[in-house]
């Protein structure tokens, strides 16, 4: 990013390390001034990662609850802003970790872990709850609750590893998602109220597990799903007032199933809910499936 000298532009750095820290809980935060929009990326190597909507006044509040006091994890928190426009890195790593750059893939963050503890590490992290927000989440193993009900988001992404996942939307995004984009690899991932997203795009990819996708919520426009599962079971949940048309590859080696007084073959690999035609709402799923089960059921 350029560095703006005008008076109206400020630059914040703010860099923190856990270990100096003596109090039981630790907590850090950074304050709102003009922004208008803030773009963040969020990493945690291991722990248990909590993220939710804040408060008007803070554009994130951190708090890392220890278990053991002798505890000294890792915070990297740097924040810039820029010409109205927040850019947020925020890296979380356990106890033990040591934090190098990679050249690879165009620089990255590799994290080795020394006399590793298998006591998850707490993070709560909550964010802005009025200015729009692109956010680029990773967790690499541990457990992890996205709670994006009531934030305004308009470009999400969430990678997760070896992980327990939760993703909700309880309240409907003002915000309009492009592409919302999920990456589950061996790991459960449950995601409720996905309509409440406001996305125009969904695309989600799992390796091993198994994973609910709840698509309730409102949806009065025809939106896009593409579903890719290698090794696992997928459950599809979505309103009986939604049209849904599914495309599906059949193969040997995994298993389709349909509520059959819901949906009709139109043709090999097509299937219509019978009310597609005439519903306000719409999906247009795409499905590939390597090893597992697909399952699609309807809620009221």
């Amino acid at each position: 990013m350029k560095k703006s000298t005008a008076s109206y532009s400020l630059i914040l750095t703010l860099t923190v390390l856990c270990g100096i820290v003596i109090a039981q809980d630790l907590h850090r935060e950074v304050k709102r001034t003009n922004e208008k929009e803030v773009k963040m990326k969020i990493e945690a190597s291991f722990g248990s990662v909590n993220i939710e909507k804040g408060t008007k006044d803070k554009i994130v509040n951190v708090l890392y609850k220890r278990k053991k006091n002798n505890n000294e994890p890792k915070l990297d928190l740097n924040y810039y802003l820029n010409k109205n426009i927040g850019d947020l890195k925020l890296e979380m790593h356990p106890e033990g970790a040591e934090v190098r750059s990679s050249n690879d893939d165009g620089g990255g963050v590799n994290v080795h872990l020394n006399n590793f503890d298998f006591n998850p590490d707490e993070w709560y992290v909550q964010l802005v709850d009025d200015i729009p927000l692109s956010i680029d989440a990773e967790l690499g193993a541990g457990k992890s609750n996205f709670n994006f009900s009531g934030l305004i988001i308009n470009e999400l992404s969430i990678s997760t590893g070896a992980s327990s996942s939760k993703l909700r939307f309880d309240e409907k995004n003002s915000g309009e998602i492009k592409t919302l984009r999920i990456e589950s690899g061996v790991s459960k991932f449950v995601a409720d109220n996905l309509n409440n997203a406001n996305f125009q795009i969904l695309e989600f990819e799992g390796g091993v597990g198994a994973y609910i996708l709840d698509f309730g919520g409102e949806l009065k426009k025809e939106v896009k799903v593409d579903i890719n599962v290698g090794l696992g079971a997928i459950t599809l949940l979505i309103p009986k007032k939604v049209g849904v048309k599914i495309k599906y590859e059949d193969s040997w080696f995994s298993n389709l199933s349909l509520d059959d007084e819901e949906f009709v073959r139109r043709k090999k690999g097509i299937y219509e809910s019978t009310n597609y035609l005439e519903a306000e709402g719409k999906m247009n799923i795409v499905i590939e499936s390597g090893l597992g089960s697909v399952k699609i059921k309807r809620t009221h």
